[in-house]
């Protein structure tokens, strides 16, 4: 029983997070805030630096333009590698819309797979579009 319930709150951990995109634009991009629905980590114990050394290149987030490789109004289950799914509240495909359950409350979007562009200019594959977040969106996995 303890496995079910440990399995039941890892699974639905992605649910808890989402970001709000503002509306507010700047030469930097658009302001994130990202929560995971709680308080804790607000007044955390110092510590003294690691040794870790760090490589990978860290890319600024906040770009308005991401690259969409699909949009559903139901999950999909499979997805394309190094994509994001997110849900996308009050979009709509065709005045149509998708549903979430969050927290007990159901929102109404679209599933959208994204990745940011990794640079302004860059290239929108074939078959995939352009798309400007905005408002609330959860997400919900990685490909």
């Amino acid at each position: 029983m303890k496995n079910v319930i440990f399995v039941s709150l890892l699974l639905s951990l992605p649910l808890w997070c989402q970001a709000q995109f503002s509306s507010t634009e700047t030469n930097e991009g658009l302001t994130i805030i990202v929560t995971d629905g709680t308080r804790g980590g607000q007044d955390s114990p110092l510590r003294p630096p690691s040794n870790l050394k760090y490589q990978d290149p860290i890319r600024p987030l906040g770009m308005e333009e991401a690259i969409q490789a699909g949009a559903f109004l139901t999950r999909p289950d499979y997805g394309k590698l190094g994509y994001i799914l997110v849900f996308c509240v009050g979009d709509k495909i065709g005045g149509q819309q998708g549903s979430l359950l969050v927290n007990g409350q159901i929102v109404n979007g679209v599933f959208r797979l994204i990745r940011q562009k990794l640079k302004k200019d860059e290239e929108i594959p074939e078959g995939m579009t352009s798309y400007r977040l905005k408002g609330t969106v959860y997400f919900l996995g990685i490909s």
